[in-house]
């Protein structure tokens, strides 16, 4: 479950509580070391802003990326579209184009064709916004990703990148921050915590300092100026050292392997590849009656009877066999 803590995480958190603040907000020891490892992946200074979690972490993002009569493109099944409420339209106002797509994953002809579609409207793109992995669980290759920079920047706009489980992604794909961010020219990632096991936070990250002029207006003005930034900042720095957060990731991921494996056994296929640390598969009623004596689960994609099954670093082998059990 996503609500797990990692105990190494949970720990310092317990022992920061007895210790003095030693900076103001986001001046902390603990947040600037936080920043100091995200740094470290970057030769140019990057400007990084914490936030609560990756509703708010996309909504500051592209609140700093967007003019008021700016747009964003994203695939349809993006969460920025489909899983925040309407967030960034309500709080910012600015309009959201989407890309139908088969597995979340956009290129540059799709935007192409939307932009030639939408050329009448009057439509001001901005930023192209993707998540890395999907909310399919696909994956964005590097050289995806540089392709799609690439053209993000010619057509004179910006790409973010939704990082809420970029964990998996590195970890999949065997690479640093620097190989899939810094050496690829996005210009605004975020770094998930809360599904690497921290109890809340998210970092933005920035990569070119010079890009953000108002950061800590753009937060308190987001309702995101957290005043015991000590514990953000703790959680993140705890899940970066050792590269914890990567490894928590990795075992999510091998998770869903096995996952893939012993339902495959059951002749039970992927709906979509198995990339990162998420399985949709296709599930009949019957079945899902079943496995909902013990899970709470629906269907992802009612019309085609897909469920979505996500591993986290919390989950054993003995919890992935006893789900394919109750099946």
């Amino acid at each position: 479950m996503w609500n797990n803590i990692d105990e190494h995480v949970l720990s310092e958190i317990v022992k920061i509580n007895a210790e003095q603040v030693d900076g103001k907000v986001s001046e902390d020891s603990y947040t600037k070391k936080a920043t100091a490892y995200l740094q470290s992946f970057f030769d140019n200074e990057i400007s990084v802003l914490y936030t609560i979690n990756g509703t708010a972490a996309n909504v500051v993002a592209l609140k700093a990326l967007l003019d008021r009569f700016g747009t964003v493109i994203c695939a349809e099944q993006a969460h920025i579209n489909t899983y925040e409420c309407g967030a960034l339209e309500y709080n910012l106002g600015n309009k959201i184009l989407t890309v139908p797509t088969e597995n979340a994953k956009i290129t540059p002809q799709m935007v192409d064709k939307l932009l030639f579609d939408e050329k009448n409207h009057g439509y001001y793109p901005q930023v192209i916004a993707i998540t890395q992995p999907t909310e399919l669980g696909t994956l964005y290759t590097i050289e995806e990703l540089k392709n799609l920079t690439k053209y993000a920047h010619e057509k004179g706009m910006k790409l973010f990148v939704d990082g809420a489980r970029l964990g998996s992604a590195l970890a999949s794909l065997e690479c640093s921050i620097r190989e899939m961010m810094a050496e690829t020219d996005v210009d605004v990632f975020t770094v998930g915590g809360t599904k690497a096991g921290a109890m809340f936070g998210e970092a933005i990250v920035f990569t070119d300092k010079n890009a953000l002029s108002a950061g800590e207006y753009i937060l308190k003005q987001s309702l995101q100026h957290f005043d015991k930034s000590k514990f953000l900042g703790a959680q993140m720095l705890a899940l970066f050292e050792n590269d914890r957060w990567i490894k928590n990731f990795d075992h999510a991921n091998k998770m869903a392997k096995l996952l893939e494996a012993e339902l495959s056994k059951k002749g039970i296929k992927p709906y979509f590849p198995v990339q990162s640390n998420m399985m949709f598969c296709v599930i009949d009623e019957n079945t899902l009656e079943k496995i909902r004596e013990l899970y709470d689960i629906k269907y992802w994609f009612e019309d085609k009877r897909v469920v979505r099954i996500a591993t986290t670093f919390a989950t054993t082998e003995e919890d992935v066999i006893k789900l394919v059990e109750s099946i």
